[in-house]
């Protein structure tokens, strides 16, 4: 069993710099590193559940319509909806048309209330490369949802999430490490992005918008200022991915994922021992 793992340990130092160092691969690598393992190194496929499909399609959704950059009725909201259904997997027909009853009034709501007061300078699904200096091995990447450029030149990004709003002190939430939630990552990481590709870039404006959430509820939008604080404690996390992965400590970090109804185990930490401990 010693010498799977060692070969697992040598395969990842070999390997992993040659991804892009994602938000959402820190998440699962502090979340737990078999996930980050099996998820992003290895991209095994997993099959995509009706929430995660419904989030993707609603996102695509916000893209086309920022695309098209005008306001939108009914009719063409159903029909933007329909064509991403298309896209996203084998979607059954009774699925298809609860994502049409439920997503149609969220986007709808979304088009009303939050669309008419974007910035006249946008980019929806902005692409951002970054390489840091203290980390030349690595490139740093992401997608920003919407970003927003004002007449001073300042800026706004936007994360659209589905799923039920969080509270501030959830998002602000920091582990016993001092480590932020992953919700506060990812808006330190858009940031830390901008930053590394305009140099003088104020970032005025960081939010996470639930759009399921009625715009009237006060945890419908976060709002936040990301400081050189939170951009230092995720630098400390690139850091420390970087490191673990290097010397092969990574193997030994303890799983923090959460547990849902009867699970007495994480599913990754479970293959892993399946696979490397026989």
């Amino acid at each position: 069993a010693e010498t799977d793992k060692e070969a697992v340990v040598g395969l990842v130092k070999n390997q992993y710099e040659k991804m892009k160092v994602s938000v959402t691969l820190l998440n699962n690598f502090f979340e737990c590193p078999w996930k980050w393992y099996f998820r992003n190194l290895l991209q095994l496929p997993e099959l995509k559940s009706e929430s995660l499909l419904f989030g993707s399609i609603i996102h695509e959704s916000i893209e086309a319509i920022l695309k098209n950059g005008i306001a939108v009725n009914q009719k063409e909201i159903e029909a933007i909806v329909l064509g991403v259904s298309q896209t996203v997997g084998m979607i059954s027909e009774s699925f298809r048309k609860r994502i049409l009853k439920e997503a149609v009034p969220i986007l709808s709501e979304w088009t009303k209330t939050y669309l008419p007061h974007i910035a006249k300078e946008y980019q929806s699904e902005r692409s951002v490369s970054y390489k840091d200096p203290t980390f030349p091995s690595l490139l740093m990447y992401g997608k920003i949802d919407l970003t927003e450029r004002y007449p001073d030149g300042s800026l706004s990004v936007t994360d659209f999430k589905t799923g039920s709003a969080k509270t501030t002190g959830v998002i602000e939430k920091r582990d016993e490490d001092n480590r932020m939630s992953g919700y506060l990552r990812q808006l330190a990481m858009y940031s830390y992005l901008i930053l590394g590709n305009e140099k003088n870039a104020d970032v005025k404006e960081s939010k996470l918008l639930f759009v399921e959430e009625d715009s009237k509820e006060k945890n419908a939008v976060y709002t936040t200022h990301i400081s050189q604080e939170e951009i230092d404690l995720l630098i400390r996390d690139i850091s420390e991915y970087d490191q673990s992965l290097k010397d092969g400590t990574w193997i030994t970090r303890p799983c923090n994922a959460t547990l849902y109804g009867n699970q007495t185990e994480c599913e990754y930490c479970k293959r892993a021992k399946m696979l490397y401990e026989k």
